[in-house]
């Protein structure tokens, strides 16, 4: 399989059932070289929503090399399409039907597609349509629409010189209004002019130079759809390149550092600067890089609050890739009674991992909990095994919202059924004070041994005894 596909969003066009199932369209959305494995249901559906304004999919849909189209139903269609995905096919398109839009019958599902990989019409040879009694072929006009279109589109692929910037197109189209003025941007910064707002409300922007600069550009909704198209170009600049430009604001900049600060958040106001200077030649305060910085760390804790949503994905797959695997998602009571689902606990346990416990490790479970760091944080409370040459073998892991009786009861109960422990004979559970642990060794596993770890008291008792004779008695 494939480890990377470039994923078209199709929209913005309209659906033709007869003579065969067609969809005749001018915009496309893109998403290129995107990582198979982290395809989901949900983040393609929301793509449709948030950012192509469908205000729900009803059905969603992808074209197989063949032509035909196949309905996609949640995560278990998307695990079909990832099976089906090969060097000869890594561009897939997808399709949406919202919600107000008639739903499309008679599409087979895509865990069909061995079974029937042939092109699929919809209705009958008696039936005819307008385009085909005005000697049009929808088909035809389809695939030229979209590789044009495909052709056009700018999507936001940043590198660190701006090189796919430099140059405009004319015709080049945008889904949105917003989405050209951040390419316009974007080819100011690479291209270091000063170019200016001239007009903008909803339906047009049009750009100028400084004076006597015959550079000009105007974007314009485009009259037979959704999207926005530059009507007007003309890239000849008189002017001479400044490293002061307003249009390097910290939306756009934000976008260009997004892999930089997220690979290194640490990474320093002062280097962003030096960067931009030696890279871009562009000269930026560090106030403004400041707020660039916040901007990319913050939209960073928006996606780990997202990841959230695909913890029943990532527990599914955990199932069928492992079977006999554990996982247990909670979710908080309090938020259910105000109709939100929000997360409160998570317990895993893989089967290759239970079959090691019952394969030969010693009966020796060490018990600990540890603060995560970071937006989210919680607790995590892990369990761990000892094999024959002293290794540590990991067994369980939760993720709490606090480490009390209840958290730790919870625990245990669940690794009690994972590992078939029953009331704890000839199990040794050892750890630190951990608050509420003992009390729930005891109530989950009576018959159990506890012990403390000898490494944990010498280093609390180094604390209150750092010097003299007492720290010398352990």
């Amino acid at each position: 399989m494939v480890e990377h596909v470039d994923l078209i969003f199709n929209y913005g066009g309209q659906w033709f059932r007869k003579p065969q199932l067609v969809y005749h369209k001018k915009l496309i959305h893109l998403w290129r070289g995107y990582e198979v494995d982290l395809l989901s249901y949900i983040d393609v559906c929301r793509e449709f929503k948030e950012k192509l304004a469908f205000s729900e999919v009803q059905q969603l849909l992808f074209t197989a090399p063949s032509g035909g189209f196949y309905v996609i139903e949640g995560d278990e269609g998307i695990r079909t399409l990832q099976n089906l995905l090969s060097d000869n096919f890594k561009v897939v398109n997808f399709f949406a039907v919202d919600n107000y839009e008639e739903e499309l019958g008679l599409v087979p599902n895509i865990i069909h597609y061995h079974k029937c990989d042939n092109v699929i019409e919809v209705g009958t040879d008696c039936d005819s349509s307008e385009e085909e009694e005005n000697g049009e072929t929808v088909s035809n006009d389809y695939d030229s629409e979209e590789l044009k279109s495909y052709k056009k589109q700018k999507e936001l692929d940043i590198n660190e010189k701006l090189d796919k910037y430099k140059d405009l197109e004319y015709g080049m189209t945008f889904s949105n209004l917003k989405e050209a003025k951040q390419v316009i941007d974007f080819y100011v910064v690479a291209n270091k002019r000063d170019i200016r707002v001239k007009k903008s409300d909803k339906g047009r922007v049009t750009y100028y130079c400084v004076l006597d600069c015959p550079f000009r550009c105007s974007i314009y909704k485009d009259g037979k759809d959704q999207g926005f198209k530059i009507k007007t170009l003309n890239q000849e600049h008189t002017c001479y390149e400044t490293s002061e430009n307003r249009r390097g604001k910290a939306g756009i900049l934000s976008q260009y550092f997004k892999k930089k600060v997220q690979n290194n958040p640490a990474l320093k106001i002062k280097d962003m600067k030096e960067h931009l200077d030696s890279v871009l030649d562009l000269e930026v305060n560090e106030s403004k890089l400041k707020r660039v910085k916040r901007l990319v760390l913050d939209k960073l804790d928006g996606s780990y609050a997202d990841d959230y949503n695909k913890l029943e994905a990532y527990a599914q797959e955990l199932r069928m890739s492992n079977p006999g695997t554990d996982v247990v998602i909670n979710l908080s009571r309090d938020a259910m009674e105000e109709g939100k689902r929000r997360f409160l606990r998570l317990y895993i346990c893989f089967q290759a991992l239970k079959e090691g416990w019952k394969g030969g490790l010693r009966p020796f479970i060490g018990l600990d909990g540890t603060f995560l760091k970071g937006k989210s944080k919680g607790i995590m409370l892990v369990a761990m095994g000892q094999d024959s040459s002293n290794h540590f073998y990991p067994l369980a892991w939760a993720v709490v919202d606090k480490e009390t009786k209840r958290t730790w009861n919870w625990f245990l109960e669940l690794l009690k059924h994972s590992l078939d422990l029953k009331s704890g004979e000839n199990v040794t559970f050892i750890s630190d004070m951990q608050k509420g642990l003992l009390n729930a060794v005891t109530n989950v596993c009576p018959q159990a041994n506890h012990r403390w770890c000898v490494r944990h008291i010498e280093a609390n008792w180094s604390k209150n005894y750092r010097s003299g004779e007492l720290k010398k008695l352990l």
